[in-house]
């Protein structure tokens, strides 16, 4: 039986509708792909950091805010796996650059950003130290859930600037190390380094409403996590340490521990030795180039 020619031109009708659908749909999931992520953008360099070897990018966060991101690379030869610096609650300071160029002389690509703007009186400048602006960020809320979006807005930022964006290591400071940590709790696998991180929701010198104590959370995280704690840390004491490392062993995680006797918080009379632990973590992990495993020429600034 010959169809009519009406009814013929109704079904192609049809098809091509079809067709077209299908191709509108497959539109709509690459662009929301590529909106999704945080792209660094090239910007200039902030005015108080002399140093000329790091590349500055803007990365866009949620409420339409901004966040700056500086990036050494290592000129070792080889792969190169990268590490995110999380700042603690003095923000992004001219140390940092110090502590990247650390690890770069060991085989790391480093990046290190504001996931909040820099705090207030409370994180002065130095003459050694000095703080770099990040007026655009979000403010600072801690480590709180509400946090999460900033953090993982820099992550994404630091992946489509570094080397190897598949391998991301998140080395976190203080409450950098306890946002870190949370964010390891939602499912992220991340490696994780935390210094003298604040975990239980809050220190010596108080908390901000709604922080988390990241150690109830524990049993969530699958992420590999180096603790590295001063015993004589009179800011974040260092039970908070043992708290996680206990906590993270009773679910048969992959935690490793350090504790320095006599060292403060951050550990800054440790930080060779910091660095050295960093590296032979991350490299008995994942691939390192040969140059990972000598020790640093590079001073301490």
């Amino acid at each position: 039986m010959h169809r009519a020619p009406a009814d013929m031109a109704l079904r192609r009708t049809r098809g091509v509708h079809r067709r077209l659908l299908v191709a509108l749909v497959l539109v709509g999931f690459v662009a929301a792909a590529c909106g999704s992520s945080q792209q660094a953008e090239p910007t200039t360099r902030p005015q108080n950091v002399e140093d000329k070897s790091i590349s500055w990018s803007v990365v866009p966060a949620p409420a339409d805010h901004h966040l700056r991101l500086g990036v050494v690379k290592s000129h070792v030869p080889g792969h190169h796996i990268g590490i995110l610096l999380v700042t603690g609650t003095e923000g992004l300071s001219t140390d940092y650059p110090g502590v990247a160029h650390e690890l770069a002389t060991r085989g790391f690509d480093v990046a290190f950003g504001c996931w909040f703007a820099s705090a207030g009186s409370d994180a002065p400048s130095t003459q050694q130290i000095k703080r770099i602006s990040c007026d655009d960020a979000p403010n600072l809320v801690g480590v709180a859930d509400a946090a999460l979006p900033n953090l993982n807005a820099l992550v994404a930022g630091a992946r489509s600037v570094l080397h190897d964006y598949s391998t991301l290591a998140l080395v976190g400071f203080s409450r950098g190390g306890g946002i870190a940590l949370l964010r390891a709790s939602t499912g992220k696998t991340d490696p994780v380094v935390s210094v003298s991180g604040m975990v239980e929701g809050t220190s010596n010198l108080g908390n901000l409403p709604n922080e988390v104590n990241v150690v109830t959370r524990a049993d969530r995280i699958d992420a590999p996590v180096l603790l590295l704690h001063g015993e004589a840390d009179n800011i974040v004491p260092v039970a908070q340490a043992r708290d996680m490392e206990q906590a993270l062993r009773a679910h048969g995680a992959d935690v490793v521990a350090k504790y320095y006797p006599g060292a403060g918080h951050g550990l800054p009379t440790v930080r060779t030795d910091a660095v050295e632990q960093i590296t032979k973590f991350l490299c008995t992990r994942f691939d390192c180039p040969a140059g990972s495993q000598k020790p640093s020429t590079t001073p301490a600034p």
